[in-house]
């Protein structure tokens, strides 16, 4: 009976893990679908599908994203109607200025949503696309440009507004539990990443790169508790504090990791052994029981376990430091690198035992914006000219449905630019769009004709809007879903009266798929995120990067090269698309800019106070070197940096020799990333 009852229980919380979540969702749908249509046709609005079709873009699995993505879609969408009503009132009697303003409009909107994130972006997204629900048929009958811009509104906001309330009150999921829950998994990730690499045994660049894409994750979770509850908006301080103990603790994991290797390469298994023996201490104390922390409390043992081996870590090293050959340079920077690791490994591990405590946290540093100038000004030249295109086409065809072409391309050129693989989600899209066509015939033409009254309505369109909400339910599946849920809900044949028009319904289905065509025929054409010209552009903004650290009168902070170097790959897109090989050289890149950069950094704010001329000049010109090496890598740039290093050092030795035992450590490190011969450095500078 046992047994029986160990098997329910798992298969319980199998049930309520992965398919409760999905009813759910798609319970909250329903309910907020139908109450939006019941609100739209009791105030007799002309079309109550575009409150459908508002509450399936924002109702998502947490009520923070709901309102969080409610808010900025009505903001973005009254940018749009106040642009659209502006330049219907500037033009209305002649259409190519028209359209051409609109051009230039979605173009900026485009621009901007590549260069903000997350629901930002998608203001400016619904401020572009907007301008096509309003202003286009607006060209039609420019007389009754107001009524339609009001009607948009009213539909729009009857749909957020039922999102939002069925999202807060029907088995709400809040973001704070959300967020515990993405912290916990990648401290237990990034523990089990350490384990694998203890023995050296392990290969961890991808698995690294992976936990590197969950900061942006982080905080699109946190971007989305601002609107919600008190506790998950007093959270969101901590997990700036967290994301950026991780960000500090993941470089320089990656840079003893790269020490590791090269020792092993250069015959120094001794020193590698004996720096492994502390390696493994600094590994025991992140267990508890046995394995890896779970929860905040046991985050917080491992904290103090840290803190314990901290204390003692000097003895270690010394007894560690007998074994290593007669020059012990290489172990002295393992070992600096080990104490290091473990002050951050303390850090943050506290940092996430904070978020069971009560009281404010420290301001965490902006994630700020770092973008390509050049790839955000293609985005908008792309969307333009899809406008441009489709219009022309309207014009010259004189096409009942070309605003329906221009509508949904102009849709999909914007809303996919940020996404890591435009051309892969139009091909998905396009998948969602054929099933959600199916869905519209038949529920149009078979189930509506049979409907009569509001309750055998909802009865005929519940059944594909239950099916494009399950699809959405799953991350995988969810740009499928997106699609089957526009094309579904926009061609159903109804408004304040059923309309039964198989022509016309045919003719619009075509002005769509021709339209996405066209976006995904652009999209290929100009590809901005997985072509080779935007890894290189990628590249040569990390390399600028670390010439920055390296010229910068003040000290580039750590905080900003971190933050600057991850956001550029990850909006690229390849730190999600880690197991590309396309993708590895600028993992590569992002991974010896950050070790390169921070070991820049911390030998010029040792070296910062000093008022030797000698120094500072020399210091100055070996900054000097590795920048120009990172402006244009080649051997004889990377002879040079370090010909300076061997100066610096030498100078040092000689008459400074106190000064000379603080910073050798970093002049080392530094010599041996350079030296490395697998690093992007020499293979770039071979090509």
């Amino acid at each position: 009976m046992s047994t029986l009852q160990a098997l329910a229980r798992s298969a319980w919380r199998d049930w309520a893990r992965e398919d409760a979540p999905v009813l759910t969702h798609v319970a909250r749908v329903l309910i907020a679908g139908m109450l939006a249509l019941w609100v739209s046709l009791l105030f007799d609005l002309e079309q109550p599908r575009t409150a459908l079709i508002t509450v399936t873009i924002v109702m998502q699995a947490h009520s923070g994203m709901v309102l969080t993505k409610s808010y900025y879609r009505l903001v973005g969408t009254v940018a749009g109607i106040l642009v659209s009503l502006v330049l219907v009132a500037l033009f209305a009697q002649d259409r190519i200025p028209f359209l051409i303003s609109m051009a230039l409009w979605i173009g900026l909107c485009t621009a901007g949503s590549v260069i903000l994130r997350d629901h930002q972006s998608y203001a400016f997204v619904l401020a572009g696309y907007t301008l096509c629900l309003v202003g286009l048929p607006a060209t039609v009958h420019p007389e009754h440009a107001f009524d339609i811009a009001m009607n948009r509104v009213s539909e729009i906001v009857i749909g957020l507004a039922c999102a939002t309330v069925v999202s807060d009150l029907v088995l709400p999921r809040r973001m704070g539990s959300v967020m515990r829950a993405a912290v916990r998994n990648r401290f237990m990730d990034f523990s089990a990443l350490l384990a694998s690499t203890v023995s050296g045994n392990g290969s961890y660049k991808q698995a690294l790169a992976r936990l590197m894409s969950d900061i942006f994750r982080l905080e699109s979770l946190r971007a989305s508790a601002v609107l919600e509850s008190d506790e998950s908006r007093s959270l969101r301080m901590r997990f700036g504090q967290l994301n950026m103990a991780f960000m500090e603790v993941s470089t320089t994991f990656h840079a003893v990791e790269e020490l590791f290797r090269r020792l092993q390469e250069n015959g120094r298994q001794d020193t590698v052994d004996a720096l492994r023996n502390i390696y493994r201490k600094l590994w025991q104390s992140l267990l508890v029981e046995g394995r890896v922390a779970r929860t905040e409390q046991e985050a917080a043992t491992v904290a103090a376990q840290v803190a314990t081996l901290l204390d003692t870590l000097e003895v270690a090293v010394a007894a560690e430091r007998r074994r290593a050959l007669p020059d012990a340079t290489d172990f002295d920077a393992g070992a600096e690198l080990l104490r290091r690791l473990a002050g951050e490994l303390r850090f943050y591990a506290d940092s996430y035992a904070a978020l069971s405590r009560t009281g404010s946290a420290a301001e965490s540093p902006a994630l700020g914006l770092h973008f390509d100038p050049v790839t955000a000004a293609l985005a908008g030249v792309r969307g333009a000219l899809m406008l441009a295109i489709m219009s022309s086409l309207w014009i010259v065809t004189a096409w009942n449905s070309g605003i329906e072409a221009i509508t949904l391309a102009v849709v999909s050129s914007t809303l996919f630019a940020t996404s890591p693989s435009p051309s892969r989600t139009i091909r998905q899209f396009l998948v969602g769009a054929v099933i959600g066509t199916i869905l519209s015939y038949w529920t149009s033409f078979h189930l509506l004709t049979q409907a009569q009254g509001f309750l055998m309505l909802a009865l005929a369109i519940a059944p594909g809007m239950a099916l494009a909400a399950s699809l959405t339910s799953h991350p995988e599946r969810a740009v499928m879903g997106a699609g089957a849920f526009i094309l579904f809900l926009t061609h159903l044949g109804f408004g304040t009266a059923y309309e039964q028009n198989p022509l016309a319904f045919m003719n619009d289905v075509l002005a769509d798929f021709l339209g996405l065509l066209c976006a995904a025929l652009l999209y290929e054409l100009i590809d901005l995120e997985g072509s080779h010209w935007s890894r290189r552009r990628t590249i040569a903004s990390l390399r600028r990067l670390v010439s920055e650290a390296c010229r910068a009168p003040m000290s580039l902070r750590r905080e900003k090269l971190e933050i600057g170097a991850r956001d550029l790959v990850y909006r690229s897109g390849s730190l999600r698309r880690v197991s590309s090989t396309a993708d590895q050289p600028v993992i590569d890149w992002l991974l010896t800019s950050l070790e390169v950069g921070h070991t820049v950094i911390a030998l010029r704010e040792e070296l910062s106070g000093n008022r030797d001329q000698d120094i500072r000049q020399l210091l100055l010109e070996t900054a000097e070197s590795v920048a120009r090496l990172f402006d244009a890598p080649g051997r004889q740039q990377r002879d040079r940096a370090i010909q300076s290093i061997d100066s610096l050092e030498s100078h040092l030795a000689l008459n400074a020799p106190e000064l000379h035992q603080k910073v050798k450590v970093h002049l080392h490190l530094l010599k041996n990333a350079l030296l490395d011969g697998q690093s992007v450095l020499i293979t770039a500078g071979d090509q």
